[in-house]
Formats: C-alpha cells, structure tokens, sequence
C-alpha cells in the first residue's frame, strides 16, 4: 500500500502529475489552504478517473509552515496505524526530508518507508528505474554468492528504492544509484550479521561513509526490513 501526502500549497497541480496512474490500493491525501485551493481542469479530470483512494484537508488556520505542521503531525499518525505502508510526501520543501531522518532512526520502534519527491510522475518513474536496477544487482550478488560463499540478499517481491540524500530534491533525470560488486559483498555480510536495520544502518555509514552509507542502506533497507519480518513471524 502507497500512501501519498500532497503539500498542495508548495507543490500546486504540478505536484499531481502521474496521479492518473495509481492503483486502486494507492491512496492520495491531499493538504491544500486558502493560499493554494486553485486546480488545473487536466489534473482535476485525471482526479475524476483516477483509481486510488482520495481524500482532502483544508489547513483552516494560517501562519508559517502551518500546513507542513498539519501534514506532519497527520503522517505520524498514519505510520502508527499502517506501520506497513510506504509513505510519499510530495513537495519540494525539504524540510520533509527531518522527518524522514527522525523516523529512520527507529526511535519509536517503527522504521517505516518514508520519502519525499517533487511529484508523482517522478517516484513512479524513479520505482521502475530502480526495480531494472535492482534486478541486475541481484544477478552480480548472486554471481559472488555462487564464487565467495557471501551470504545472499533476502529475495523479497516489493519494489526497493534507494533513498535520495538528505536535501536533495528527485528528479526523473537524478541517476540512479546501484551498488558496485565491492559494495554488493560488504552489505550482504553486513546484512547477514545485523538483527535490527538501525544496527545494520549504522554499521553502512561506519563502513562506506555518510553519503555512500545511506545510498547503500536505502539500496537494501526494504529487502533486510521484510527479512526480519519473516524470522520474527517463523518465531
């Protein structure tokens, strides 16, 4: 289940471009104020035959970042209720990108998948770059696995998206991060060693850097998160 927060007010009708090709188990929230209540007629006829859920919020109380407030106090919520879902902010305030930081920590003992795009087009085409990629790092992995004996990746179905840095605004022209043979090697060692994915974060950063960490970690974070799932539901 895709969850899709829309800041309306930053974002505006060009936010919601791609709308049209969400499933009926996608659901779009949408945050919009008296400052930004004005849709396109494209975008309000692709809403009239869009097959996801729909609902609508109106920030009745102004003031500075108020509705960045609302949002964010409404997604806490959410990841509570469906800690299971992947949960999309769309907007260009990267100010988001805090929250995300916050919940991948784990401090509430929820890691759930959190991250922010310019616009829906742009995570839908991010997703099917990243599945191409991902297939083909699982067939270099699997390569090492068969010469070295390097523990696996958990096989899983769901899509994996790395996560774009912290501050970084997406773009469908960003590049695509794949992890190298070096880096494919180590984060199945590390996988294969870490038992919460706040342990198997920090053990990245530690090892490829700040940056490097993250990419990597995001790369596999979807994969290692099911794996526990599973070890915990064969418990």
């Amino acid at each position: 289940m895709r969850v899709f927060f829309i800041d309306f007010e930053n974002v505006h009708s060009e936010g919601m471009a791609g709308v049209d090709h969400l499933t009926e188990a996608d659901e779009v929230i949408i945050f919009y104020s008296s400052n930004a209540d004005s849709i396109t007629f494209d975008i309000l006829h692709k809403l009239m035959f869009c097959k996801s859920k729909l609902n609508y919020y109106k920030i009745k109380r102004g003031g500075k970042n108020a509705l960045d407030f609302q949002l964010s106090c409404y997604l806490g919520f959410r990841i509570k209720k469906d800690p299971e879902a992947e949960f999309y902010i769309i907007s260009k305030d990267n100010g988001y990108d805090f929250i995300m930081d916050f919940w991948e920590q784990g401090y509430c003992g929820i890691e759930p998948c959190i991250r922010r795009f310019n616009n829906i087009r742009t995570l839908l085409q991010w997703q099917e770059a990243q599945r191409k990629q991902k297939a083909q790092a699982a067939k270099a992995l699997e390569k090492l696995v068969e010469s070295d004996g390097v523990p696996k990746t958990p096989k899983v179905t769901n899509p994996v998206i790395s996560e774009p840095a912290a501050g970084d605004a997406v773009s469908a022209e960003s590049p695509v991060f794949k992890p190298t043979d070096e880096q494919a090697e180590i984060a199945a060692e590390l996988m294969a060693a870490a038992k919460k994915s706040h342990e198997l974060y920090i053990n990245m950063v530690k090892k490829f850097g700040q940056k490097k960490g993250r990419e990597v970690y995001g790369f596999y974070k979807v994969d290692f998160a099911a794996e526990l799932r599973k070890k915990k539901e064969e418990k």
